[in-house]
């Protein structure tokens, strides 16, 4: 299927976010006008609980300062970007933890699946596509993800006795001037199980609007659930396995929703939020939000690193798919 073209389900554009951007940014498939552009809200750590629960239930995010001390997200970036610097990916003799771009075609430093297959790169730096596979098992790596100010935190936001890190999270490079994270909502990938999943996002190391960060789709749970109830209805009378499935028949190929954010939020009449994240910072989102992300270009070539983090109540139903570590053809 194509790009999903439903008609806005409001009759007026809702209020946008705080402060108009004043520059353009690039989706996978053209521009996200600065008009169409807006600041995402912040949270302080110091905010009332029961503050935090609301904006979380308002608007489907809470992005959160300073959840994480800042050395251990720079560590983790550095491990990184120390165990890729062998294949080329970042420039030579730089220090680890800037991750600072190698510079040479984005293409190359693709992740592994279709769009690199697409590309005729299949063979093309194994070593790359093997570290790129392996890191996800390191342990310093393990040991980042369950870091326990996360999983404490989520639990007193939702209210949980106890929680359960999903075990499949993906480390995302987003190169200057490489593909951006195409739009779509989480629920999309997690359809085992019922919605009920919380994401953190973390940026791993400082990322400026430009940089290639998050953007998130401004009251936009109501567009997922409404997106999600036709892909149901569409797949109805597909096999059990067919009907869970992000790339079934009903989708895109990619799962995702639209490569074109400008275009999807303009037919949505909503803005596409943005922030400047700082090492330490965490989103925590809904899995019916829409985001995606923008293009990274960033003035001093960093690479942008994030993960993904996801949770859900301990001994509830979710969809257990996830609990295996990422790999490229796992279906998901």
């Amino acid at each position: 299927m194509g790009s999903i073209s439903t008609p806005p389900a409001y009759d007026q554009p809702l209020p946008s976010g705080d402060g108009i951007l004043p520059y353009a940014l690039k989706s996978s498939a053209g521009s996200i006008e600065s008009s169409c552009l807006a600041q995402l809200k912040s949270t302080s750590l110091d905010t009332p609980l029961e503050e935090m629960k609301a904006r979380y239930e308002r608007d489907g995010y809470l992005f959160v300062k300073g959840v994480l001390p800042p050395e251990d997200v720079i560590e983790a970036r550095r491990q990184y970007f120390n165990y890729l610097g062998p294949t080329g990916l970042t420039k030579e003799a730089s220090d680890p933890a800037a991750g600072i771009y190698c510079g040479s075609d984005p293409r190359l430093w693709l992740a592994p699946g279709k769009l690199r297959t697409a590309f005729g790169l299949e063979g093309h730096n194994p070593e790359y596509v093997d570290r790129m596979l392996a890191v996800h098992a390191a342990p310093w790596y393990r040991g980042f993800s369950a870091h326990p100010t996360i999983k404490s935190f989520i639990e007193r936001l939702t209210g949980w006795e106890d929680s359960t890190l999903l075990e499949r999270s993906i480390l995302r490079p987003n190169v200057p001037g490489g593909e951006a994270t195409q739009v779509h909502y989480d629920q999309i990938f997690l359809r085992g199980g019922p919605p009920t999943t919380v994401t953190a996002w973390v940026p791993l190391g400082s990322c400026t609007i430009r940089g290639g960060g998050l953007l998130y789709l401004e009251d936009s749970v109501g567009i997922g659930e409404k997106l999600e109830k036709y892909f149901a209805e569409a797949a109805k009378d597909f096999s059990e396995e067919e009907k869970i499935s992000a790339f079934n028949a009903a989708m895109m190929d990619t799962g995702f929703l639209e490569r074109d954010a400008g275009k999807f939020g303009k037919e949505w009449q909503r803005k596409w939020l943005a922030a400047d994240y700082e090492a330490g910072d965490v989103v925590f989102h809904h899995p019916f939000i829409v985001h995606a992300s923008a293009v990274n270009e960033d003035e001093d070539g960093r690479i942008r690193l994030a993960t993904d983090l996801r949770y859900v109540e301990k001994g509830k139903p979710f969809d257990e798919r996830w609990m295996k570590i990422y790999e490229p053809d796992d279906g998901l």
